[in-house]
């Protein structure tokens, strides 16, 4: 055949040749580059738009190390990254010895700034849905105006929506990420800790709003599509597309409200560190210095108390009350006496109730019980394992309220005394039915 046969375009196997990946996604060092030249033209940096190559081989510079600039000759290594960036990012011009965005470039970095920008910034969403229904709600009257909206008012905004649902989704990924990483940050004082959770609840509360708007403005549209009567073919063919379109919106915020759903395990986690009996021994500690060194001192007729000089002084001020009290003469003016109601006692409550009692005071009795067996072979073993014994309790008792506060009310007990040592590997997990605990070692010296 003289007719040359016409090529077939594969991206999938073009994309893949190496050379053409590395061309399309440069690597980090290159990228830096390209995004630094981007936002040189942005700022007004450049003239006319075009930079030198001394401007890119100084940003090339700049991302090296010092080792690299002293065993590689620099400007030849940096000149094959600007050969490779010319075939897709950046265009040479001979007469004017500059370089230049070719328009790959460009959205390439466009693309790029405006994904990360909208972690920043809040979503649109609600303002285009509005748009969305005013337009839809005025393009009711015919179908002519209807077939309209859909491709001219629906197909300018379609990108826009997408995209901001995405910077939704990322925000409230990145929110709930912070939220779980302060949640366990161990390093802080527990009022910074509280601090820093509640700032991010905040913010998670004002992306859980942004997520509820987004479900009733798409929801809002998809219905109103639903609702139209046509005969036309070709209408009811854009209303099916959109509507799975609206669909497929309302599943992707499903999902990012169940990501919402995850993070009140790590809070209840946290309130549940504070109610720890490492908490609750520093506090009785504080309170037991504060009785120990604080005194009782005489000012003018006053006695006041005296805390220790390790404690700052507390300045309380009260304002004077604007109301004046009179005081009743109950002689004088008695209160009348209210009729008294008379219950009948419930049985069945009081049985139930009494049977609630019983048992709380069956459990203290074993807790104790307990408690009492492991110091006893503590005192004869002089060592034991802790978590082993737990699961022992939790075996014979079958109550996984008892296993745990005995385990914590041995801790508390040896904690508070100096001939006792607690050694938790962190490391050596031991595991039994589903639950796994952080292998505990209680010494007696």
């Amino acid at each position: 055949m003289n007719q040359e046969e016409e090529k077939i375009f594969n991206f999938e196997e073009e994309a893949s040749k190496p050379q053409t990946y590395r061309a399309l996604f440069p690597d980090e060092r290159e990228g830096i580059v390209i995004i630094h030249l981007y936002e040189g033209i942005v700022n007004g940096r450049y003239e006319d738009n075009r930079f030198t190559g001394e401007d890119i081989h100084r940003l090339f510079e700049v991302t090296m190390t010092a080792n690299e600039k002293e065993t590689t000759y620099v400007k030849s290594y940096n000149k094959d990254r600007i050969k490779k960036l010319q075939k897709f990012f950046l265009s040479y011009d001979e007469e004017t010895r500059t370089y230049s965005f070719q328009e790959y470039g460009l959205n390439f970095c466009k693309i790029a700034k405006e994904t990360l920008e909208g972690s920043f910034k809040p979503t649109k969403i609600k303002v285009i849905c509005s748009s969305l229904k005013s337009q839809l709600d005025v393009a009711l009257g015919s179908e002519e105006t209807l077939k309209n909206w859909f491709e001219i008012h629906f197909e300018h905004y379609h990108p826009t929506l997408k995209k901001h649902i995405d910077f939704l989704d990322r925000q409230i990924d990145e929110a709930v990420t912070k939220l779980r990483r302060d949640t366990l940050a161990q390093h802080l004082k527990p009022l910074q800790l509280l601090r820093n959770v509640s700032d991010d609840l905040k913010e998670v509360q004002k992306k859980n709003e942004d997520l509820r708007v987004a479900f009733t403005e798409t929801n809002s549209i998809s219905l109103m599509l639903t609702q139209i009567d046509s005969d036309n073919r070709e209408i009811l063919n854009l209303i099916e597309s959109k509507v799975q379109f609206f669909d497929g919106v309302q599943s992707r915020l499903r999902s990012t409200d169940r990501r919402l759903d995850k993070i009140q395990p790590k809070i209840k986690q946290l309130f549940a560190a504070f109610r720890n009996p490492e908490y609750s021994a520093q506090t009785d500690r504080f309170i037991r210095f504060l009785l120990k060194h604080s005194t009782l001192e005489r000012v003018s007729k006053d006695k006041q108390i005296a805390f220790p000089k390790e404690i700052p002084e507390v300045l309380l001020k009260f304002k004077r009350p604007k109301y004046i009290l009179f005081d009743r003469n109950k002689d004088l003016f008695p209160t009348r006496s209210k009729p008294r109601k008379t219950y009948e006692p419930d049985l069945e409550a009081e049985k139930e109730n009494q049977a609630v009692l019983d048992k709380a005071f069956d459990d203290y009795e074993t807790i104790e019980d307990w408690v009492n067996l492991i110091l006893a072979e503590l005192r004869q073993s002089k060592q034991i394992n802790l978590s082993e014994i737990y699961f022992r309790i939790l075996e014979e008792s079958a109550d996984f309220s008892i296993a745990t506060k005995a385990f914590f009310n041995v801790i508390d007990l040896c904690h508070s005394k100096e001939h006792y040592d607690i050694e938790i590997d962190k490391t050596n997990l031991v595991k039994k039915e589903g639950l796994i605990l952080w292998n505990t070692i209680v010494k007696e010296h």
